[in-house]
């Protein structure tokens, strides 16, 4: 199924096997995880940024409210 992932990610699988794959991928957890896993690799070697959903800055704001002294300038998306 990998090979579907990755393939489908490349524009490199038949037109009638995409609807099948994209179903296969919304139902299987691990599936998604590789699809999700391949766009951002695909991502990274373009060069493309890819946006945070917010999920960083939530777990950063969770940490702060349960008393973490975490300096109030810090910015887990700031590039290093």
């Amino acid at each position: 199924m990998s090979l579907n992932v990755s393939q489908l990610f490349d524009g490199q699988l038949e037109d009638e096997k995409v609807e099948r794959i994209l179903h296969e991928t919304a139902a299987d957890p691990d599936m998604r995880d590789r699809f999700t896993l391949y766009g951002l690799i695909g991502d990274s070697l373009r060069g493309n940024s890819t946006p945070d959903d917010g999920f960083t800055l939530r777990i950063l704001e969770r940490i702060k409210r349960e008393g973490a002294g975490i300096d109030p300038d810090f910015d887990p998306l700031a590039d290093a």
